[in-house]
């Protein structure tokens, strides 16, 4: 039997003062490399994982499709208009309020 490929994602939120995004050699470029380290993770035989890359976005909830769900506060995207952000939760507008995966009503489609 042959063997596929699987591309494994991780994300994470980290909140910094707004001089820091634009800093050179900065708190951002310091964890960048940290965790872009190429380091291997093997798994007895079975498997071997190697590092493939490192990206970072600024969230921008005026610009982008994003903000803080209105009734506990994690970042999370609208699934129901363009251009939804991945690696953040599902959410959805009800009654104008932009709620996560968690808020959403039981019988809303994103919620979970």
């Amino acid at each position: 039997m042959g063997k596929g490929t699987v591309l494994i994602r991780t994300y994470h939120l980290l909140e910094v003062d707004e001089e820091e995004l634009c800093k050179e050699d900065g708190l951002l470029d310091k964890i960048e490399k940290e965790i872009s380290n190429d380091i291997c993770l093997s798994f007895e035989e079975e498997a071997h994982m190697k590092w493939q890359g490192t990206s970072m976005i600024s969230l921008a909830s005026e610009i982008m499709n994003c903000g803080k769900c209105s009734s506990c506060g994690a970042w999370t995207t609208d699934r129901e208009k363009d251009e939804p952000i991945e690696g953040l939760t599902n959410g959805a507008t009800v009654d104008g309020k932009l709620l996560c995966d968690e808020c959403l009503p039981e019988n809303h489609k994103w919620a979970f």
